[in-house]
């Protein structure tokens, strides 16, 4: 007994001596934290079509879409014009402060821009070009011969060499491949192989180390279970659940890849038919439940050109701007305090992922002590925000120098692309700075 008093002793000394190292810095008060939806967020969303003159912004977005034929990236004869094609497009996307999502192609249905599509010399080549009726009718080239496939890899490490890791380009879809650059082609002797397939896969999951890459079919040759590229489903709603087994999410389970979304990201396209009836929130027969569809595949992404017309009434921008929001990532903060730790002090913010998905990229997370024109700002070491998984929290720490009387302390994210859109946090927006910071709480000692 009297050895255990003596333990009990001797611990509740050491406890006492902790809790006089270890201390809440009086006068700081942290705020009561509510969640607020926050939409427009780069990396997630709806997104336009791109368009010289940008799209209404009446549902906020941070990404533009645009496809683009091989023929402006490499020229008739033979030479590489990348640059040249895909400047005119980042430089006008990025200076309204979004990121570019694209796709290469060679074929495009329904007029004669397919034939255009391939660089002469490939014709020249001697590889067969063949005319089609489905889908409005083109023209192809004859994707399983390894010529082309060979011009096709080299292409890819050149499109990797001038572009990977540019903060201009949120995302880039494999394309390249059948109509639309959607891996399928009408004219199944014209099909690419399966070896052919991984070949390409295989360039774009060696050649891009940043930049996130994406293909239209789970399952596609060269594709992995813990996931090198994500995927995109172009028949969102229409064709995204488990009723069918040509459906999206159906040959995901089948492919076993149906957690790839923890590794790569999940896009895709609204489809267009439906966006109209969705928005006016009108019941349409033989689409899927949004908001299943979106769990399901912890979308990120969607091309969603019908949100940005400039002719929704107020609630379909509403109901435009939930439906995007639902998408990707979502992060609100719990809890702040600041700690006398052994005579030092540390600032603590607790983040939650409300969202579907994480974020792609290893951006940074900083705390700050100041005000709005003045703040001293140190990024956090010990966690990484893309590594948070939805449903998930975890504390990120920095230490502060000091902090005084009428200060605040405040978090941020690094944002995507310099000198654009903020990430902003899904708070009370009181306390969210015009560029991103989010105000946590205040000193006032006594």
């Amino acid at each position: 007994m009297r050895r255990f008093l003596k333990f009990f002793a001797s611990l509740s000394a050491l406890l006492l001596g902790l809790s006089l190292c270890i201390s809440p810095l009086r006068g700081f008060a942290a705020y009561n934290f509510e969640y607020e939806r926050t939409v427009g967020n780069p990396l997630k969303g709806f997104m336009p079509f791109h368009s010289p003159d940008g799209a209404d912004d009446s549902v906020p977005y941070s990404m533009e879409w645009f496809y683009i034929p091989l023929s402006a990236l490499i020229s008739d004869s033979g030479e590489y014009t990348v640059r040249e094609g895909l400047e005119p497009y980042l430089e006008a996307i990025s200076a309204r402060g979004n990121q570019a999502v694209f796709r290469v192609y060679l074929d495009y249905p329904g007029s004669d821009i397919g034939e255009k599509a391939v660089p002469r010399f490939i014709w020249d080549m001697g590889i067969k070009k063949e005319r089609y009726d489905e889908y409005g009718g083109g023209f192809c080239p004859d994707y399983s011969d390894s010529r082309l496939i060979d011009i096709l890899c080299d292409f890819v490490r050149e499109l990797a060499r001038e572009y990977d890791g540019d903060r201009r380009i949120a995302y880039i879809t494999t394309g390249l491949l059948g109509h639309w650059g959607e891996w399928h082609v009408c004219l199944p002797e014209l099909e690419a192989t399966n070896e052919q397939k991984a070949k390409i896969i295989s360039a774009f999951a060696q050649s891009f180390k940043v930049t996130r890459i994406l293909t239209r079919y789970p399952g596609t040759p060269g594709t992995t279970r813990k996931g090198n590229v994500g995927f995109h489903d172009d028949s969102f709603t229409h064709s995204t659940l488990y009723d069918e087994s040509w459906h999206f999410m159906a040959k995901m389970k089948k492919a076993r890849q149906t957690g790839v979304w923890k590794n790569q990201p999940i896009g895709g396209e609204f489809r267009p038919e439906g966006q109209a009836a969705f928005l006016s929130g009108a019941p349409l027969d033989g689409y899927q439940d949004y908001s299943e569809c979106v769990n399901a595949t912890h979308c990120s992404w969607l091309m969603a050109d019908g949100a940005f017309t400039g002719k929704l009434d107020a609630s379909e921008v509403e109901r435009a701007k939930v439906a995007s929001a639902a998408l990707g990532y979502d992060f609100t903060v719990t809890d702040a305090k600041i700690m006398r730790i052994f005579g030092k002090l540390y600032a603590f913010v607790t983040i939650k992922n409300t969202g579907v998905a994480p974020i792609y990229y290893d951006l940074g997370v900083s705390l700050g002590v100041g005000d709005e024109k003045n703040t001293l700002w140190t990024e956090v070491q010990n966690q990484r925000l893309c590594r948070l998984m939805p449903g998930k929290s975890a504390v990120f720490s920095a230490h502060i120098d000091d902090i005084d009387d009428g200060q605040s302390l405040f978090v941020r994210i690094e944002k995507p692309l310099e000198n654009g859109k903020p990430i902003r946090f899904s708070n009370q927006s009181r306390l969210q700075r015009a560029d991103g910071p989010l105000e946590l709480g205040n000193m006032m000692r006594f």
